[in-house]
């Protein structure tokens, strides 16, 4: 009975760390750089004909975070950069030895390029 209370209460404590870590991202992410790009850039998202208002780049930034701290748990592989991605925006996480969200980034990618040597 006092392991089911200990589980509960410890995963409370990781959800409401993790809630933390996203809300310190949104309060201090520059959503407004972001918006003078896609605005200057006109970059719109799927069927929407205007561009992201900074409202919905924080909506977007909460979903990619959640995504990908969700894939770093079920991977469970410590070390590990896990992310999601979309319009622009790209989070990634990573977990601890305890497969506990460890840390999280938000970035705006504008542009990269890979290459694996075959040209």
């Amino acid at each position: 009975m006092w392991d089911f209370f200990y589980l509960f209460i410890m995963g409370n404590k990781i959800l409401e760390q993790e809630n933390k870590m996203i809300d310190e991202i949104i309060e201090n992410f520059d959503f407004r750089k972001c918006e003078v790009i896609m605005k200057t850039l006109d970059w719109t998202w799927g069927f929407q004909q205007e561009v992201p208002t900074i409202k919905m780049l924080e909506t977007s930034a909460v979903e990619r975070l959640r995504s990908a701290m969700e894939l770093a748990k079920q991977e469970k592989r410590p070390n590990t950069t896990y992310f999601s991605s979309s319009g622009g925006l790209k989070a990634n996480a990573w977990i601890n030895r305890y497969g506990h969200i460890e840390g999280v980034r938000l970035e705006f990618v504008l542009t990269e390029w890979d290459s694996d040597g075959d040209v």
